[in-house]
């Protein structure tokens, strides 16, 4: 499975839904309460760019957390184990099934 971070991204709202929907995603901005999920996976891929506060993201088949902040893109293959841990947090959140 994979997951790619690119802390080096950088996009305006604006310019991350516009980016996510040119590679197949279909993206909407979405905020979150503070939170906390279980480990799990998705039967699609998810692809998004945090646009305001932070959170870890934990690969659990490699075991490496992923901390994400503004800028941050995270690409999440379909069938990729995770988790997340946030605070208040804004991103533009993009799905697509996977090829």
């Amino acid at each position: 499975m994979t997951m790619i971070v690119d802390h080096a991204r950088g996009a305006s709202e604006k310019d991350a839904l516009a980016e996510l929907g040119q590679e197949g995603f279909v993206a909407s901005a979405v905020d979150y309460a503070p939170g906390k999920t279980q480990p799990h996976s998705h039967d699609y891929d998810i692809c998004l760019h945090v646009l305001e506060g932070e959170f870890r993201l934990t690969d659990v088949e490699r075991q490496i957390v992923h901390r994400c902040g503004p800028g941050t893109k995270v690409f999440v293959a379909s069938g990729t184990e995770h988790f997340e841990e946030h605070g208040d947090l804004r991103m533009a959140v993009g799905r697509r099934q996977s090829s």
